[in-house]
């Protein structure tokens, strides 16, 4: 199956619900990234928390999940958008410790840490939220950041299932929320299918998105959209030359005078961007032009 995301309602109990599938993608991130088993596994789950996230903004949003924590993998970041587009990286990819990889996700994690969501609605203003890492546990931790931050009841899971050797076989997340004048005992019924795995059994028997939401939140749910997700970076080679218009004309002719060209990485999907001498030149000659036109 491809990789989806599926927002609808089921209107008979008043919830809203999400769920996305991202298995292709965090198999294509591992290899982009270079990711041991123990950082894949932890970037898979916040590839699918962050393509939930993203999936709850409005139609310009973004959103940025983040994870900073003290363990060896030091933390991982995920920027999505409501149509499906993810893209991120982990702070320390070279980090596997054998044996349950629940377990070793947690170990990776160390022992403190803070979960944080920034909010870009698209009109400029930005909104960040946090919490402490108290479970050290991606999806728990999520939890409690909504019920901290959004003061609307929710229940969550992110499940990775193993397959065949293949430890990412089927990444995947589901979301649902209680509406304004939703049944609260649905939320909490849902919750307690999703404490008892029944998303991760979903995941791991190959059902679709309608029969995981079924599985979880009964029947009657109505799709309102199915897209696409996929690992996109926004990377050009006109923003590597506004990074380096951003170091100014005297950090630009330090640039010439050491290394002759600069390298822009992108730390997101690994693309390099050289820009030479000349091109540094004539940057560096148009920034002093402005710098006059303003003096």
């Amino acid at each position: 199956m491809t990789d989806r995301l599926c927002r609808g309602l089921l209107p008979q109990r008043g919830l809203r619900a999400v769920f996305v599938r991202v298995g292709d993608t965090a198999r294509m991130a591992r290899v982009l990234h270079g990711l041991y088993p123990t950082s894949a596994h932890l970037f898979a789950q916040g590839l699918a928390a962050g393509a939930l996230l993203g999936a709850l903004q409005k139609e310009q949003g973004r959103v940025n999940f983040q994870i900073e924590c003290d363990g060896p993998v030091g933390g991982l970041f995920v920027d999505a958008d409501r149509d499906g587009n993810v893209r991120g990286y982990v702070r320390r990819p070279a980090v596997h410790f054998p044996g349950d990889p629940d377990r070793a996700a947690r170990a990776a994690l160390g022992g403190s840490g803070f979960l944080s969501v920034l909010r870009d609605p698209g009109s400029g203003q930005y909104y960040r939220s946090a919490v402490e890492l108290e479970a050290l546990d991606v999806a728990e931790d999520l939890r409690r950041w909504f019920a901290a931050s959004e003061q609307v009841e929710t229940a969550l899971d992110l499940a990775v299932v193993g397959r065949d050797g293949e430890p990412l076989a089927e990444v995947g997340g589901l979301l649902l929320q209680k509406l304004p004048d939703g049944d609260a005992a649905a939320i909490g019924a849902a919750r307690e299918r999703l404490a008892a795995g029944a998303l991760r059994a979903a995941l791991a028997r190959g059902a679709t998105a309608q029969e995981v939401i079924r599985d979880v939140a009964g029947d009657g749910f109505e799709l309102l959209a199915d897209e696409e997700v996929a690992y996109r970076c926004g990377c050009s080679p006109e923003r590597a030359r506004a990074a380096v218009s951003a170091l100014g004309r005297e950090g630009i002719e330090q640039v010439l005078a050491e290394e002759k060209q600069a390298v822009i990485s992108c730390e997101f999907c690994r693309q390099r961007y050289v820009i030479g001498e000349a091109e540094l030149r004539d940057i560096a000659r148009r920034l002093a032009e402005r710098d006059a036109q303003g003096g």
